[in-house]
């Protein structure tokens, strides 16, 4: 499947009206006068930073209250990578731009389009500085896309708390801030600059929206965030359709192209008991626990990997599968007939076992292979040979074997270049 997708007439017709409504509502709250905005640094008017805590507070509070409640999964949202080093330096020199020019990027544009001048100016020395921006680039691109890498980092990743806990902090601090910032404004309030005066109205609508929030606030961080099982109870006919379909049970085969090829990146998960691990287990196979699935030990699988569970049988892997698939950054599969079928394949050599849409004969997940020594990886058949070889070691691998035909099911997320052989 392609990484990158053409963008539908329905998208762009949502972006111009969503940017439309963005923009008017920056120019009813005055932010496409510089004045205004400026008067952020001198305290006498706090109207940038009420506006935009509003919003920050007003999505944060919706985004985790419909997360809590199962209306929204906070990992299909889109959050950029972290890069501490060019975010710090971005962040002072968009400061400074503000401070001195009285316009950020997005509220310069809302001041050009009523045709102010100084707005005007603005945007033009904006579009100069992305395009000297673009020109010295390759001189600092490595700081700049790597520097202090943290990819998806956010405040529950930080400090370990789960987000509810942090929601309401974040509420609270914000009523504080506001309390502040209105204190701020009386001490340094100016004779030809008057605050506009308090409405009846406008208090009854503060204490309703300073009310609704708490309440959403509680419930987020009574509640809280929900775990695994739960998104999992949440999604099992989802999950059941594409399990009953047999859409995401790879054959071995498959899993034996995937391993050799290098252009795709992988991650085998074995969630049998450590004791069959330790007796055998698929090349490059990590051992992990169910618990572990449950934890934050999940948010390290890169998002272009394609991950594929295996257990004796598919039992074990399939539960596994399901905390994996509930993740939308995560592309998951379960190896069909678990290691047991791969052993029947390459270490047997039965070319006749069944395909990845047929479940196998039994399904106890336990070990139907011995060995006499318990070697992990170090057998052969832990990574066969692709093609048929004429050697003594593979002696079991049948042409039928090694060209097995099946359908395959992995799609990836990420675009590829298509395996070659030589320099390519």
């Amino acid at each position: 499947m392609a990484a990158f997708q053409p963008i539908g007439l329905t998208s762009i017709i949502i972006t111009l009206i969503t940017g439309f409504f963005f923009g008017l509502v920056l120019e009813s709250a005055g932010f496409g006068i510089a004045r205004n905005l400026a008067a952020q640094f001198y305290f006498y008017d706090m109207r940038v930073l009420k506006v935009m805590f509003t919003a920050i507070i007003t999505a944060m509070l919706l985004i985790f209250f419909c997360t809590t409640v199962g209306l929204l999964d906070f990992n299909q949202l889109g959050l950029p990578s972290t890069h501490l080093g060019p975010n710090i330096i971005g962040g002072l020199a968009l400061g400074f731009g503000f401070i001195f020019g009285g316009y950020c990027p997005g509220t310069s544009l809302v001041s050009s389009s009523t045709f102010r001048i100084d707005g005007m100016f603005f945007v033009g020395g904006v579009a100069l500085g992305i395009v000297i921006f673009g020109a010295l680039s390759p001189w600092y691109y490595g700081f700049w896309m790597g520097g202090g890498f943290a990819a998806r980092l956010t405040l529950m990743d930080i400090t370990g708390l789960d987000a509810g806990v942090l929601v309401f902090a974040v509420f609270v601090m914000a009523i504080g801030a506001f309390g502040c910032a209105e204190i701020m404004e009386r001490i340094f309030q100016r004779d030809d600059q008057p605050l506009p005066k308090e409405t009846q109205r406008t208090r009854t609508f503060r204490w309703a929206a300073v009310t609704v929030g708490t309440i959403l606030a509680l419930i987020t961080l009574v509640v809280g965030q929900p775990t695994p099982d739960k998104l999992v109870a949440w999604k099992q006919v989802e999950l059941g359709t594409r399990i009953e379909n047999r859409e995401v049970y790879i054959d071995p085969a498959e899993l034996l192209g995937l391993m050799y090829n290098k252009q795709v990146q992988r991650v085998l998960l074995d969630v049998r008991d450590e004791a069959d691990y330790n007796m055998f287990h698929v090349r490059d196979a990590q051992h992990v626990t169910m618990p572990d699935l449950d934890g934050d030990w999940v948010k390290k699988i890169p998002v272009e990997a394609i991950v594929v569970v295996m257990s004796n049988d598919e039992k074990r892997a399939t539960e596994a599968w399901k905390k994996l698939a509930v993740r939308e950054n995560v592309n998951a599969y379960i190896l069909a007939g678990g290691v047991n079928r791969w052993l029947d394949i390459y270490a047997d050599g039965d070319a006749n076992v069944p395909d990845s849409n047929h479940a196998p004969a039994t399904d106890d997940d336990t070990p139907r292979h011995r060995f006499n020594e318990a070697l992990g990886a170090r057998f052969p058949c832990a990574r066969p040979n692709r093609y048929p070889v004429d050697t003594p070691t593979m002696s079991t691998m049948t042409a039928a074997v090694a060209g097995r035909k099946f359908k395959a099911k992995i799609k990836l997320k990420t675009a590829v270049r298509k395996e070659s052989g030589g320099c390519g």
